[in-house]
């Protein structure tokens, strides 16, 4: 599961597709208290929202892992891009 990361997409809404770790532990705890109030969504729903369907779980662990990835070397990533560029590739394989 990731944590800590703050998703944001882009869907009307004004707010971007980044994903990046939470930048001081003032934001940390903003986005854990979100997430046990209910105001948060899995990555899961982020995904069925941005391929308006069920993701595949390969796409969801193939996301995750990416997501994980940048925390690990503290860098922000395009969460649509990283979708298009997992699709383009699960499809050239089938």
């Amino acid at each position: 599961m990731v944590q800590g990361a703050t998703i944001q997409h882009n869907r009307g809404d004004g707010l971007s597709s980044n994903v990046r770790s939470p930048k001081d532990d003032e934001e940390e705890l903003k986005a854990h208290l979100a997430i046990l109030r209910g105001q948060s969504k899995s990555l899961k729903e982020v995904l069925s929202e941005m391929v308006d369907g069920e993701p595949t779980e390969a796409l969801v662990e193939a996301v995750e892992n990416r997501i994980l990835l940048a925390q690990e070397q503290e860098e922000s990533i395009d969460l649509e891009k990283i979708v298009e560029s997992i699709q383009k590739m699960q499809s050239s394989w089938v």
